[in-house]
């Protein structure tokens, strides 16, 4: 109820409302319902603010930029080799500040070609765990795990459902995963990962190092002329 329609319209008013009624009659006070402006908000808020129709409606919102989220989404690169040496997977990890993780696996025991990419994907997931990761996008050239992976594709090999079943497992620990299938000319360098796995021959336990790649911009000559040139006082 209106407290101020009350005290206008009330025929009987108590001693004390009848004293506010007292004080507010020295204003000239009269009290009107006030209509609902709901649906005449929009239209007078345009025909306050009149736009040409030849100009741009440029509208500048303050601190928008507050507004933009910027997802920390990691990469993943996967793929798998074989060949007379033997099987091998690869991996690349890209960080959303650009930096590269390769990593590289030497199969032991004998897989067909979809079980390798399988083994990879599997891997390189794991891995992403390991590094805390939430959300990943993962691209290989793959286009079986790819679709499989999306539920585009039934799985049908009973080789591969066991696969498929750990693969399923890992997808909820992650706050969001996508799969997308690329060209394999644009999945070399997890290809060559791969290709190096399977051809290295390693002692039983034995863990090759992380390769670093360098880029260097110049023949090694101009290097050392360099540091020749550095007069430091000797002969």
């Amino acid at each position: 109820m209106d407290a101020l329609k009350n005290l206008f319209e009330k025929p009987a008013l108590t001693s004390k409302l009848a004293s506010w009624l007292l004080l507010l009659a020295e204003f000239d006070l009269k009290y009107v319902t006030r209509k609902s402006v709901k649906g005449h908000v929009v239209a007078e808020f345009l025909a306050g603010h009149p736009i040409d129709g030849s100009e741009d409606s440029d509208f500048v919102f303050p601190n928008e930029e507050v507004l933009i989220v910027v997802e920390d989404v990691w990469t993943l690169y996967f793929d798998g080799a074989a060949n007379q040496k033997g099987f091998g997977i690869g991996v690349l990890l890209i960080m959303p500040e650009g930096y590269y993780i390769p990593l590289a696996f030497k199969l032991n025991f004998d897989v067909t070609n979809n079980q390798a990419e399988y083994e990879v994907c599997i891997v390189g997931m794991e891995a992403a765990l390991t590094l805390d990761v939430e959300k990943l996008e993962v691209i290989s050239d793959s286009n079986l795990v790819v679709s499989q992976a999306n539920g585009d594709w039934k799985v049908r090999e009973e080789k591969l459902k066991p696969y498929h079943q750990d693969l399923e497992k890992l997808i909820p620990h992650f706050n969001k995963v996508t799969f997308t299938h690329i060209p394999h000319l644009k999945n070399q360098f997890t290809d060559a990962l791969a290709t190096l796995a399977s051809m290295v021959e390693l002692p039983l336990g034995v863990k090759l190092c992380p390769i670093l790649i360098e880029q260097q911009d110049f023949p090694t000559y101009q290097y050392v002329t360099a540091i020749n040139d550095v007069d430091n006082g000797l002969p």
